[in-house]
């Protein structure tokens, strides 16, 4: 699903105590798609990442991630060991984005 303008999924890549916004193209309950640009543009596939993702309305999280493949300016990442109430906020997420009919 696409985020939308007025519901806003915010994703920050973690590196120690730098957190970085990064803009999404695609979320699901799997994974999400990155814009390939700083700072996601220096990770090959099968680089394993930490993001920390925020649904609107919901406690942010943070989790592993692996880098699956980069292709024409995108960053596709596969979600890694989600906690039951991280799977619920992003299940609510998709659902609102869905109704909204952000498909990508």
């Amino acid at each position: 699903m696409r985020p939308a303008a007025d519901y806003d999924v915010g994703v920050e890549l973690c590196e120690g105590a730098v957190f970085s916004r990064v803009s999404v193209v695609d979320l699901s309950l799997g994974g999400v798609a990155l814009l390939a640009e700083a700072p996601m543009d220096r990770y090959a596939p099968g680089a394993s990442l930490e993001l920390r993702v925020s649904p609107p309305g919901a406690a942010s999280f943070r989790v592993m991630a692996v880098v699956r493949h980069t292709a024409r300016g995108v960053c596709g990442m596969e979600f890694q060991g989600l906690s039951d109430e991280a799977v619920a906020s992003l299940k609510r997420a998709v659902a609102e984005l869905l109704e909204r009919g952000q498909l990508v």
